[in-house]
């Protein structure tokens, strides 16, 4: 017996066996973690539920916070719009035109991989 344990600690088996060991734990860990997050939902859910006045104030400020997010993502493509075209300004006439094509080409893929992840 004494000889396993030894060949355990000399083969580095029992490292491994302490890791996972410690992975389960921190595993519980983030299980009870979630496990008190869900019961807080369902408390704050049911008292929001009791209450239509403050339910209704909670959806106006969600709103209210998606529609500034989204003016604000707004603002942020206009000023790179804006600086892009600046940039293609002060570029010498001849270049213009070959990097203009290239930043739409690259405005229309990252556009298209912001939709796919948005929806």
């Amino acid at each position: 017996m004494e000889n396993m344990a030894i060949e355990h600690l000399l083969s580095g088996n029992l490292g491994a066996q302490v890791k996972e060991l410690l992975a389960t734990e921190d595993l519980v860990i983030e299980v009870f973690k979630d496990l008190v997050k869900d019961e807080l939902k369902t408390y704050i859910r049911a008292k929001v539920d009791e209450d239509e006045e403050l339910k209704e104030e909670l959806r106006d400020a969600v709103s209210y916070y998606f529609q500034a997010k989204a003016r604000t993502v707004y603002a942020e493509l206009k000023a790179s719009r804006a600086a892009a075209r600046l940039g293609l300004r002060i570029l010498p006439d001849d270049l213009q035109d070959e990097i203009g094509e290239a930043l739409v080409g690259l405005f229309e893929k990252e556009l298209g991989s912001m939709l796919e992840k948005a929806l």
